[in-house]
């Protein structure tokens, strides 16, 4: 008998997270497609999050018709958000259905003045199909047009936050775009930075910290040696995953930077502890065993570039993977 259980984001993401490791993902894109058709879902967005999912699984392995089906269906979703509009566009100029592409990504650029996170998603999607140029240019309207109309600069005392925060983001894609471009700095790159040194100037002086994590397969020899320690690691790889993103989420909301993650290894676990005289199923020792590695400079900086391999090292892109797992 079906779950009556809804399924979640986390759920989907479980599912997307084996095709990593196959030759022939195909299956894996039936079962989300079967997942969400049974339900029951979460909710529209956890529905449309699922067909996106099929869909970049299947453009990875080279069916680019089959992806576009699935971005297509993201679309339908009731009360579906921008990102699968912009993902879906992406696709269509891919087939090499530009003009149809340019028009869905004409509807969506009203969104760089109103939604945040429009200017990732846009961009990122223009940049993906070839159109970074259109996008720095949107951008760069956006940006002008932000500042023009609300007559502020960095240093403001301005109570809306709500525009600040558009304009940091506009201001951040244009110029993560306009470096991949490599063009030459202008007075809309410097407010970017003028901005983003603002924010480091009213962060906590804190900074610098580092979390232990484990891969997969070091992760099922800690827990089955010591069953104990899912109260701190989790129950199982996906429980770890979410744990640490959400951990390394709340402490970069809290100001804290130059967060990096420390991958541990059972065996470096042993070899420490045995050459320590410690208990390596201690957690004060586990705890030490992470100093010692970052002491040691074997770190992995966090958070990834959102549109480069998530930490966990699953072959999916960051944004697509462990990046949702940061919302509570």
């Amino acid at each position: 008998m079906p779950s009556e259980t809804p399924l979640t984001v986390d759920d989907f993401d479980a599912i997307a997270y084996r095709a990593a490791a196959l030759d022939d993902p195909t299956p894996v894109v039936a079962e989300l497609i079967a997942a969400v058709e049974r339900g029951p879902v979460e909710d529209d967005e956890t529905a449309a999050h699922a067909f996106i999912l099929a869909a970049e699984i299947t453009e990875r392995a080279g069916d680019l018709p089959g992806a576009l089906g699935y971005a297509r269906r993201a679309t339908e979703v009731p009360g579906e958000d921008g990102l699968a509009r912009a993902g879906y566009a992406e696709l269509l100029v891919k087939s090499g259905r530009e003009k149809e592409g340019r028009e869905l990504f004409d509807a969506l650029r009203p969104e760089l003045l109103q939604d945040p996170h429009a200017p990732a998603y846009v961009g990122e999607a223009l940049d993906a199909c070839g159109l970074g140029a259109v996008a720095e240019e949107w951008l760069s309207v956006a940006a002008r047009t932000i500042v023009e109309e609300n007559q502020f600069g960095p240093e403001d005392d301005s109570d809306d936050l709500g525009v600040l925060d558009l304009l940091f983001a506009v201001l951040t894609e244009r110029h993560r775009i306009r470096e991949s471009m490599e063009f030459p700095h202008d007075e809309l790159d410097g407010l970017f930075h003028e901005m983003e040194d603002a924010l480091d100037e009213d962060e906590p002086v804190e900074s610098g910290q580092a979390l232990l994590y484990w891969p997969e397969a070091e992760l099922a020899q800690v827990l089955q040696r010591w069953p104990e320690r899912a109260d701190i690691y989790g129950l199982d790889w996906l429980d770890h995953r979410t744990n640490v993103e959400r951990t390394l989420a709340a402490w970069s909301s809290t100001g804290v930077t130059r967060i990096a993650l420390i991958p541990g290894s059972m065996a470096g676990l042993l070899a420490y502890a045995a050459e320590a005289g410690v208990d390596p199923g201690d957690r004060e020792a586990q705890a030490d065993y992470a100093a010692d590695r970052a002491d040691g400079g074997e770190l992995t900086e966090w958070p990834p570039q959102r549109n480069g391999a998530c930490w966990c090292a699953s072959g999916a892109k960051y944004k697509k993977c462990c990046l949702p797992r940061s919302r509570a």
